[in-house]
């Protein structure tokens, strides 16, 4: 498709500098009068694109150029390839270093940069109109064929490091990274709005990503996306049109014509709006509705503009210079990435005037849905919107800026919008046919962020309350009351120090990663569940479940781990952290055994339950519920200890003195009778 789009549009180039010259003799007035009027579209020879308007009087020219590609084509793991291309296109180059080009420019009173985004990329150079000539022969110098010499890309990847703050990653960036790996970050708004899809892992590595670009990975970046069909070179200036077009032609016309596929990112329509709520301490209400646009034509994106402008004088007007002042300023703005699009309503509102403020903001949207805005009023702030538009856009650079926010795709905008006749020519009944779908509430993503109704101070001392009231209940639940006058023996356990390390980094993992993934979920069911019902009791009330979960959780893995031993008459009981314990009673007991390491560490005893020693030096005791877990522990008196559950059980300890030693079991000598330990 591309390269046959290129061949349609060639031009002869002397026809075109003949008819530019024609065009440009006869409109001096529009001109003056409306500045965006009078735009030229011309094809060079190759199908670079060129959008030529004469501003006659004017000191600067203004020449830029872009493609419509930016860092969404970033392959995986060459992150920055398209911002790293933008770098190397003013890198050294036939025979001049970067400083030499920089200086060519700058050294006689020019401006230049270029700019990446995600969907685009803008290269300009704006500088007096006896220099305008040159500065499209330099522009052209800047987007031709680069070798991408090896020296040359090495020396310029610094200064790309420089500007995003890549360095290579430590210990924490890399457990920052694990821990939050693609599949545990939520889609953002681009994905879970547009349905814009993740091309690659959201938290990259961007050094490694830029130690990885190539010298062929930067040539084959310009020559799939930089094909001359993709360029659009825009002139503005007081420079006569046919030595313009000549010199185009001679510079941007020169590059190498070839074959090009339109770089496309997929955009769907969920169906579904959205509305999320909060509430914060700050000193006003934040109030943010994106409404949103799908594959927007020319027609659809200049309505928005107008919209923009006209809800930009209008609510302002009602909400921050009327009698009542609720706000101290409301913003519309329109923000636009490929196919996908939205206009934004933002502002921040007094607490007391919210409701106020909204209701305004929503009747501004009921009169563009309807078209009902009183007509002399209607007539009254477009030519107010028309009358600033006209005053701001009366420099070179001022129009040719407009390619870099806003007419850059060649696919939506084939010739130079102009803006301002189609805001004096637009109608409210235009304006309903947009709105009504753009204003639909199935497109609409509203977040409102109120003022807390309570203080910092009652809040703390409510989460201390909760904890407090959560760490009790806990304590309640988990006690079981102990009649210290019949404890017979109790016995602490020797966890060793290698083994207690262990246990301490694995619990420590597995918490990290139950943080991680509760973090996740809470994250997710906060955005689809609690967020989006706007009450302050329901939303807190989750809250404080959450919190008293929270805390509970890591309350129980605390309390978890077996303390000591305590024997009765009728049970002995497995005392843990804090309040909790087990009781065991004689015919809840499968097994209690003297083993050695094998018994039960290369066994399947392993996995009913975490082994409180290693038993290869000294054997340990073993003691098996016929349910749950199961205990292999030593205390400070193993031996004593194995009498005493021998004596209580009434059976013979399995590798005692009294039974032969199974396998894995270690035989122990006869222990004195049983006494009260501590």
């Amino acid at each position: 498709m591309g390269a046959v789009q290129a061949v349609r549009h060639i031009r002869v180039a002397v026809p075109v500098l003949l008819l530019a010259a024609s065009a440009s003799a006869q409109e001096p007035e529009s001109a003056s009068s409306n500045p965006f009027a009078g735009f030229q579209t011309h094809y060079l020879s190759n199908g670079v694109k060129v959008w030529f308007k004469q501003l006659p009087g004017v000191p600067n020219v203004s020449v830029s150029a872009g493609v419509p590609v930016g860092s969404d084509a970033d392959p995986p793991g060459k992150e920055q390839l398209a911002h790293f291309t933008e770098h190397m296109l003013f890198s050294d180059h036939d025979g001049r270093t970067e400083q030499e080009i920089k200086d060519a420019v700058e050294g006689i009173g020019g401006r230049r940069n270029g700019v990446t985004y995600r969907d685009h990329t803008w290269y300009y150079v704006t500088i007096g109109r006896e220099h305008g000539l040159f500065a499209i022969e330099w522009l052209a110098g800047i987007l031709s064929p680069h070798a991408m010499d090896p020296a040359v890309v090495d020396r310029g990847r610094q200064p790309v490091e420089n500007e995003i703050g890549a360095r290579p990653r430590e210990l924490f960036d890399h457990l920052a990274a694990l821990l939050t790996a693609s599949w545990l970050v939520s889609p953002d708004f681009w994905e879970a709005e547009f349905g814009i899809p993740r091309l690659r892992d959201p938290n990259h590595d961007e050094w490694r990503s830029l130690q990885g670009i190539t010298p062929d990975d930067l040539r084959g970046f310009y020559v799939r996306h930089y094909a001359p069909g993709q360029i659009t070179v825009t002139i503005v200036g007081d420079l006569d049109a046919a030595d313009a077009l000549a010199a185009a032609e001679s510079t941007f016309g020169s590059i190498p014509a070839r074959s090009f596929e339109p770089w496309t990112m997929p955009v769907a329509d969920p169906g579904r709006g959205k509305s999320t709520y909060g509430w914060g301490f700050q000193s006003t209400a934040r109030y943010q509705s994106r409404h949103k646009l799908f594959d927007p034509t020319a027609d659809d994106v200049l309505t928005a503009l107008f919209i923009r402008d006209l809800l930009n004088r209008r609510l302002n007007q009602r909400l921050r210079y009327g009698e009542r002042k609720a706000v101290y300023g409301a913003s519309a703005s329109l923000t636009r990435r490929g196919a996908a699009a939205y206009l934004q309503i933002s502002s921040r509102i007094d607490e007391d005037d919210f409701d106020f403020a909204t209701g305004v903001i929503e009747e501004e949207l009921e009169f563009l849905r309807t078209g009902s805005l009183d007509p002399a009023e209607f007539e009254a702030d477009r030519a107010a919107v028309v009358a600033r538009l006209r005053g701001s856009n009366q420099t070179a650079e001022s129009l040719n800026f407009w390619t870099r926010t806003t007419f850059y795709d060649p696919a939506t905008f084939t010739d130079f919008p102009d803006v301002l006749s189609f805001y004096e020519n637009v109608t409210q009944g235009e304006l309903a046919a947009f709105a009504e779908t753009a204003f639909d509430p199935s497109r609409q993503v509203l977040d409102i962020d109120r003022r807390q109704p309570v203080s910092q101070g009652t809040m703390v001392v409510a989460v201390v309350v909760l904890v407090a009231l959560t760490l009790k209940v806990l304590k309640r639940l988990l006690t079981k009351p102990v009649r210290m006058r019949e404890i017979r023996y109790i016995a602490h356990f020797k966890l060793p120090v290698a083994l207690r390390t262990a246990y301490v980094l694995g619990v420590a993992g597995v918490a990290v990663a139950a943080v991680v993934l509760a973090t996740v979920g809470i994250d997710r069911l906060s955005d689809r569940w609690i967020e989006s019902v706007d009450s302050y009791v329901f939303q807190y009330a989750c809250n404080a479940a959450i919190l008293a979960l929270v805390v509970a959780a890591p309350t129980l893995i605390v309390t978890s781990s077996p303390r000591k031993l305590l024997v009765f008459r009728d049970h002995v009981r497995i005392k843990r952290r804090a309040w909790r314990s087990r009781i065991l009673k004689r015919e809840d007991i499968a097994d209690i055994s003297i083993r050695r390491f094998p018994g039960v560490w290369l066994s399947s005893e392993l996995l009913r339950g975490a082994p409180l020693t290693f038993g290869s030096l000294r054997p340990g005791i073993y003691l098996r519920p016929a349910k749950g877990r199961s205990y292999f522990f030593r205390s400070r008196d193993t031996e004593e200890l194995a009498e005493v559950l021998r004596e209580w059980w009434g059976r013979p300890v399995a590798g005692g003195p009294d039974n032969a030693p199974a396998r894995g079991a270690a035989v122990m000598p006869p222990a004195p009778p049983a006494s009260p330990g501590s």
